[in-house]
């Protein structure tokens, strides 16, 4: 059993790493092509006319990855200065109901994502400049949504609940 856990977190933690790769790929195509269209369009007095729909489809990819990714490292703006006055057991019991309460939205995400791409690809919308299925940026949700939910029941399998997200965050500096 400890070998398969092993294997699981090695794969988990190539995967993770690839999606911030990926993240930070489109970060970087984003304000290449952002600024290659400024340039174009106000020095050049020419327009590159795919720019807008590229730039679009990256956002979100890298808006809903990004999610995942601050997710796994505990970045996510949290307001808890009423569960930390709470007693232990009570924080605990927070703790558990809200990600319960995570989990559940996020089955609710990835299945309503799944069924936008699904009718989307299906009703055959594309995008105008590019001609491909606008079903491309919406299948950010489900997917973020799936790994995200995936980190949450990583967290829960581990036991990582109840650790002090700043103590989560060197954690990952230092893998």
């Amino acid at each position: 059993m400890g070998n398969v856990s092993v294997g699981f977190d090695r794969t988990y933690g190539a995967v993770a790493r690839l999606i911030e790769q990926i993240t930070a790929v489109l970060t970087g195509l984003l304000v290449v092509i952002v600024t290659a269209n400024v340039f174009a369009r106000y020095v050049l007095q020419i327009g590159m006319t795919w720019a807008e729909e590229v730039t679009i489809l990256f956002f979100v990819w890298v808006v809903f990855l990004g999610a995942y990714v601050a997710y796994r490292r505990r970045a996510h703006l949290a307001i808890t200065f009423v569960v930390d006055r709470l007693p232990a057991g009570a924080r605990k019991a927070a703790i558990v109901l809200a990600t319960t309460l995570i989990g559940l939205f996020l089955v609710i995400v990835v299945w309503s994502g799944f069924d936008l791409v699904e009718r989307t690809f299906a009703f055959g919308r594309l995008t105008a400049m590019l001609g491909i299925s606008a079903a491309w940026g919406y299948l950010a949700v489900p997917v973020s949504g799936c790994l995200i939910l995936a980190e949450t029941l990583r967290q829960v399998a581990k036991g990582d609940l109840f650790e002090d997200s700043a103590m989560a965050g060197e954690r990952e500096a230092g893998s």
